[in-house]
């Protein structure tokens, strides 16, 4: 299962780094900048297996997921937020149960 932990995490940063080049023309650079450095972290804490670091950027993407809502849509999308909310607590339960 760990295996399978350290894939689904690594596919979430990717994601994450995707959607932030994605959104290149709407959100400020330094958005972006924290966003894919955010998500490289995710990526480098899988790799390591350090479990606390992968929640420490999963965390900080969650966060900027606020700043991109209100740079993007001028507010918060809650059900959005709420629903990324969900999956970075089942990730970083994940990443605390197998490593």
């Amino acid at each position: 299962m760990s295996y399978l932990t350290i894939c689904l995490t690594i596919i979430y940063g990717v994601l994450m780094i995707s959607a932030s080049f994605s959104s290149f023309t709407s959100l400020p650079i330094w958005l972006i900048m924290i966003n894919v450095l955010s998500a490289l972290g995710i990526i480098a804490g899988s790799f390591l297996k350090k479990p606390l670091l992968t929640t420490i950027f999963l965390v900080a993407v969650l966060l900027t997921a606020l700043a991109n809502g209100i740079f993007l849509y001028g507010q918060i999308t809650w059900s959005h937020w709420l629903i990324r909310l969900i999956l970075t607590i089942i990730l970083i339960c994940l990443n605390f149960k197998y490593f």
